[in-house]
């Protein structure tokens, strides 16, 4: 079972998730969708809450590529990744 279906299992119903709940969410997000290589070097992650949703992104990278941008409930369900390139 991928992480986002067992988070929204668990956490139906539950308070809301503080930033540093979030960061190690996104961690695990980040490293499902496009490897531990990539969640690793786009650190340290800019986070802003917006409302009721946490926006989280990566460091763009040094040489080409791009880095991602997430978007987190706030009850911690993953509402959107992208990648930019």
């Amino acid at each position: 079972m991928k992480i986002h279906h067992w988070l929204r299992a668990q956490t139906a119903g539950a308070q809301p998730v503080t930033e540093q709940q979030v960061l190690r969410l996104t961690e695990i997000y980040v490293t499902q969708h496009y490897g531990e290589q990539t969640a690793q070097e786009q650190k340290p992650y800019r986070v802003k809450k917006d409302g009721e949703h946490w926006i989280i992104s990566g460091k763009p990278p040094k040489a080409l590529g791009g880095n991602f941008r997430a978007v987190i409930g706030a009850n911690g369900h993953l509402e959107e990744i992208t990648h930019s390139k």
